[in-house]
């Protein structure tokens, strides 16, 4: 490999930018892959809609599919993007009763989507394995203890999160750093800040979330193809299971208990979180 076409940290040769992620490693998915890769798309298109924490789901069946854990979380974002920008759409009314600081939260995530997906790339494939493990455990806590915590500080001190807006977006952006550079959980850490320093109702958190990870998802995937760590085809044979997935989800979700789908999700992420740190400790 030529120096000067190496880019720290990653063990990929970098090519000019003409979409490098398609090449014939990523074109081509043995049958038992294909219908790995669909049939957790279509499981985890069922749990974002119901409950979220998708992510858990994804991202090791991305690895189990035979890519490098730095390719798994690249091509996990291309596989989750549908879902927040149809969300995006879904929710554009609520958007307008919330614009008043919109255009300081899409700056946030922009400079934060930049930030996180630049320090992965330049950290490598090394690092990136070291960190999984503590990657996993923030994300199982936050996913575990989000409700609780709020709950506890509106309890106990009257927490008032309307009068701390500055700490509010410093919170926020930290958390768009996170989801540059992995992003398991975030979608849940990111209602849980906003139902502690604000009074939006969750329809209008849904629509600052689904527009800002839009924004943060679609520039860390042009830094990542940038870098040429996107596995394109098994990503968008996820996407397609998770499109199917939330669709019939949609239709039935009212009819399922989330707190059963939550505690599945929450063992399941615990066992994800042991053996990440079995693997790599």
């Amino acid at each position: 490999m030529q120096a000067s076409h190496a880019r720290p940290g990653v063990d990929l040769p970098i090519q000019p930018f003409t979409l490098p992620f398609l090449t014939q490693k990523a074109a081509h998915l043995e049958l038992h892959t294909f219908f790995l890769l669909f049939a957790g798309g279509t499981l985890a298109g069922v749990i974002n809609v119901i409950v979220g924490g998708a992510g858990f789901m994804t991202f090791p069946l991305l690895v189990a599919a035979g890519m490098s854990e730095i390719e798994a979380n690249a091509s996990n974002f291309v596989a989750v993007l549908p879902a927040n920008v149809v969300g995006t759409w879904a929710y554009r009314a609520e958007l307008a009763s919330v614009r008043q600081h919109l255009p300081t939260r899409l700056f946030l995530a922009a400079l934060g989507g930049i930030v996180g997906s630049t320090i992965l790339i330049y950290t490598g494939q090394a690092s990136f394995q070291k960190a999984i493990p503590w990657l996993l455990l923030f994300a199982t806590f936050s996913f575990s203890a989000g409700p609780w915590f709020k709950a506890m500080l509106e309890r106990r001190f009257n927490f008032d999160g309307t009068r701390w807006l500055w700490l509010s977006f410093t919170l926020e952006f930290l958390l768009y750093v996170y989801g540059g550079y992995f992003g398991l959980g975030m979608g849940i850490i990111i209602f849980t800040i906003y139902s502690l320093f604000s009074h939006m109702s969750l329809h209008q958190q849904n629509a600052l979330r689904n527009i800002t990870i839009s924004l943060m998802t679609l520039i860390s995937i042009v830094i990542f193809a940038r870098a040429g760590v996107i596995r394109l085809a098994p990503a968008l044979v996820m996407m397609s299971g998770a499109i199917l997935g939330s669709y019939f989800a949609a239709k039935v979700a009212r009819r399922v208990d989330p707190v059963i789908v939550r505690r599945a999700i929450l063992a399941w992420a615990m066992i994800l979180t042991a053996f990440a740190f079995w693997k790599y400790y």
